[in-house]
């Protein structure tokens, strides 16, 4: 006789297995593999008709890509615009499910080689779209509606297990949920930065006034808040569904309205449509309904050896995901100026940061202190999102450093000045002017090099502009500068 314990753990799994194994109808699956492959499609070539791969795969020469992922680089000559035009190939051979396993895998790697190439082009949608991209070539949506299932009719099946649909549904419920988790910190509470974001569009015609409005930021605000928090829960719920759904629709609208957040409005909208009824593609188009055989496995014990190991294994992910994204509060600091544990967590609209950079090189053999002049390296949205990021800066200054070694044979000091705004309070020294950032290892702790955030939150955002901070924000004293050389102007600023 097993242990009560073991009995309890026994009765559970059998419980998951039983209804992760039972067949549905796999309608709503399938529309999603056709709507993300055709999605992909016109994203890729939006990236190639605006000239966005030229801006930021091209012409840069520098990249910021993530630690141990220093071997990604852009593919030399036309390789880049060849690569997202086999993105727009690949795409709609997901979309209508022609070579399915080989094509999607290939989509996967070509989509995560994109996404790891400049981190300044990171967005959480990219991260959401490689989670789902390494999925798909396990979860055979090419049974439906496909033409692997048309070329071999022994392939074609209407249903497939549940747990295809936990899998989807798991993975566009979590930016949601994650989403409302971080903005349980003071800054929001106190209504920064959407008061900040909101005020930005106040010159927009007749709407404009209004976003000024105290009572209509507090409704963003914590409309958002509980929007994220609860959206999950009322989807799966058969009652609240519809309604959900209806104010995801518009949720998501206001967001593609008011906030330049590229395709995440559009994936969301059309993705949440999971959390329905998965044969509501084939009621709406007025087809008729299939019989779906009543098939599970019921005892964990009769899944194959394989099944167990890959269950396990998704058990182990979902974990990772749940937990993964908060890593940031068990480390020092506010995740929104140190960015540590920034990315990867579902961080979105939580921090508005405007800042003003400049590098100073020192030769180590001459002394003389010369301007870092970054503008050679990087496009106008590398040079917009570099000064948000401590890593981000001291990455460059090792490039910079190693730059100024090639041209001139001389080693060098690099310095940054850097002053930041975070969500509206004054600004103050971002990092420490007079520590030697090629000394500092790309991937060490922040203590030593980054200022910690002192300024606190002020009745009203600061409005000063850029070029005015000199009369209000103390210079420290920048011990790399000769005594008789003037300080230069900072010559960067990003947002």
């Amino acid at each position: 006789m097993l242990p009560l314990g073991t009995s309890k753990l026994s009765s559970i799994a059998d419980g998951i297995t039983s209804s992760a194994t039972r067949s549905i109808d796999s309608a709503s699956a399938t529309v999603f593999r056709i709507g993300f492959g055709a999605m992909m499609a016109a994203w890729a070539w939006d990236y190639l008709a605006t000239s966005r791969v030229t801006q930021l795969y091209v012409e840069p020469k520098f990249h910021f890509t993530y630690l141990w992922f220093d071997w990604v680089q852009p593919w030399p000559g036309s390789g880049m615009y060849i690569h997202f035009l086999v993105l727009i190939v690949l795409s709609l051979c997901i979309a209508s499910g022609f070579l399915y396993r080989l094509t999607s895998t290939l989509f996967a790697l070509g989509f995560t080689y994109f996404f790891l190439l400049d981190r300044a082009n990171y967005q959480n949608h990219y991260y959401l779209v490689c989670l789902i991209s390494w999925w798909f070539p396990l979860l055979s949506l090419n049974r439906s509606t496909s033409v692997d299932a048309f070329l071999r009719p022994q392939l074609r099946n209407d249903a497939m297990p549940t747990w295809v649909l936990w899998v989807l549904r798991f993975h566009i419920g979590i930016p949601y949920f994650f989403g409302g988790i971080a903005k349980l910190n003071a800054d929001w509470f106190w209504g920064e930065p959407m008061r900040s974001m909101l005020a930005s569009k106040s010159d927009l015609p007749l709407i404009g006034y209004w976003f000024t409005w105290e009572p209509l930021v507090q409704m963003f605000t914590w409309g958002g808040l509980l929007f994220d928090l609860t959206i999950v829960p009322l989807l799966l719920w058969k009652k609240t569904r519809a309604a959900a759904y209806i104010l995801c629709v518009g949720f998501h609208l206001t967001n593609a309205v008011l906030f330049n957040i590229h395709i995440f409005p559009w994936f969301m909208i059309f993705a949440t449509l999971l959390f329905f009824d998965p044969s509501w593609p084939r009621r709406i188009l007025g087809g008729l309904p299939i019989e779906i055989p009543d098939t599970c496995i019921r005892k964990w014990g009769g899944l194959s050896k394989g099944m167990q190991v890959g269950f396990m294994l998704a058990g182990l992910y979902g974990v990772f995901h749940c937990t993964w994204p908060l890593r940031h509060r068990f480390l020092e600091g506010d995740a929104s100026w140190t960015e540590q544990a920034h990315h990867f967590a579902w961080r979105m609209m939580l921090r508005g940061k405007t800042v003003v950079l400049g590098y100073g090189i020192t030769d180590k053999v001459t002394g003389t202190t010369v301007d870092g002049k970054i503008n050679r390296f990087l496009s106008k949205e590398q040079a917009d999102k570099l000064g948000r990021n401590p890593d981000m800066i001291l990455h460059l200054a090792h490039f910079l450093g190693e730059q100024y070694r090639g041209e001139t044979g001389h080693d060098a000091e690099v310095h940054a000045l850097v002053y930041a705004s975070l969500n509206g309070r004054k600004p103050e020294l971002f990092i420490d002017p007079n520590v030697d950032l090629m000394t500092i290892p790309r991937g060490s702790s922040i203590q030593g090099w980054v200022m910690p955030q002192s300024e606190p939150m002020p009745p009203t955002p600061w409005t000063v502009p850029v070029d005015q901070w000199r009369q209000y924000v103390p210079v420290p004293e920048l011990r790399f500068l000769k005594p008789n050389r003037v300080p230069r102007e900072p010559n960067q600023e990003a947002k």
